[in-house]
């Protein structure tokens, strides 16, 4: 293991002393002659001098790192939207370490203040589903971290943090209406009954609706779902409970679902991530149905191609490109402006067809 080459080292190296190295190396005016300064440079560059960080963070109050909790890393939308963020960070100069919460509530507490602990600028943050279900506690930790938190994806409360979200709403919507073409039927289709049954009259296709979400279709939180609702109730068809699966965002739950939605007579799916649209996919093949001959399914997230992935699936995308850049905004403004108004962006998502919808 190489020995840390401090500051003091390269002044004696150089024949000058530790300030005069600390403006050089900062780029601050130092009255020095050029062929001195380019020594100076030449010595730390030759010595592998690297700065303490620790000690910068003490001198400026800034350590150019931002701390992001996630909860699940290994969801494919999760560690996407880390290597984004990343991305967009490390162009400004800063580090983002990440953190896993597992959805946990005590676990999240935690994290938001070990993390805070370690002394990041600030916190980008993903709430836990517990934090979504019940928020004072989340509240809590927010307005006492001593750096800017920002809400990420899930937005449990606008009110009292800065925040960045996708309308889940509309894109709850286009997976009902690409599912309600599939069937033969657009955005106003005819009302058919107060089940998802359709009849084989006027072009519309014998099949039920269904879908995998997190949320009864009835929970506050799951707007993709209350979307995807209320477009179907628009053409006249509803959600039958035995149409609706839980799951966790997991493939395996995904994969789990399939069964209770085929023996209900579904043909079309919407699953409210990509994860469990794969898993579902998955079931529906072993038991000799095609995709999406037989049963039309749409996920949401498309972060599939990012992992390099076969991916024909039909998604809703939550340009998680935009949704990193907006977030870094968003922080960068509260840096320069503690006192700011809130701001609370939304990301408006899109349809991507491919191939697991049925055409009309």
């Amino acid at each position: 293991m190489a020995v840390r080459v401090t500051l003091k080292d390269v002044a004696a190296a150089a024949g000058v002393s530790p300030a005069t190295v600390s403006l050089v190396l900062n780029g601050k005016p130092v009255r020095i002659s050029d062929k001195r300064r380019e020594r100076i440079l030449q010595v730390a560059s030759t010595m592998h001098y690297r700065p303490n960080q620790s000690a910068r963070t003490l001198v400026t109050r800034r350590s150019n790192m931002v701390g992001l909790v996630v909860p699940d890393i290994e969801n494919m939308f999760f560690s996407s939207l880390f290597k984004t963020l990343e991305d967009v960070a490390i162009r400004d100069g800063y580090s983002l370490i990440v953190a896993n919460s597992d959805d946990s509530r005590e676990r999240e507490h935690a994290l938001i203040t070990g993390v805070a602990a370690r002394g990041v600028d600030g916190l980008f943050l993903v709430p836990a589903l517990e934090s979504c279900a019940d928020g004072e506690a989340l509240r809590r930790d927010v307005e006492e971290c001593p750096c800017p938190v920002v809400f990420v994806d899930r937005l449990v409360d606008a009110g009292y943090c800065d925040g960045v979200g996708v309308d889940n709403a509309e894109g709850g919507r286009l997976a009902a209406e690409a599912l309600l073409a599939s069937l033969g039927m657009d955005a106003d289709g005819k009302p058919i009954s107060r089940s998802a049954r359709t009849g084989g009259a006027g072009g519309v296709r014998p099949g039920r609706i269904g879908c995998v979400c997190v949320e009864r279709p009835d929970g506050l939180a799951d707007h993709r779902l209350h979307g995807f609702v209320e477009a179907l109730g628009r053409a006249g068809v509803t959600l039958d409970d035995d149409c609706v699966a839980m799951g966790d965002y997991r493939y395996s739950s995904g994969y789990d679902a399939a069964d209770r939605l085929l023996d209900a007579g579904v043909t079309a799916v919407f699953c409210a991530n990509d994860l469990m649209a794969m898993g579902l996919r998955k079931r529906v093949e072993e038991r000799g149905l095609r995709v999406p001959e037989d049963v039309s399914i749409v996920g949401y997230d498309d972060i599939l191609a990012r992992f390099g992935l076969s991916n024909d699936l039909t998604t809703i995308s939550q340009n998680v490109d935009t949704l990193a850049t907006e977030c870094w905004a968003v922080l960068k403004r509260r840096f320069a402006d503690p006192h700011a108004p809130l701001h609370v962006g939304m990301i408006t998502p899109h349809l991507v067809s491919r191939s697991t919808v049925r055409e009309r």
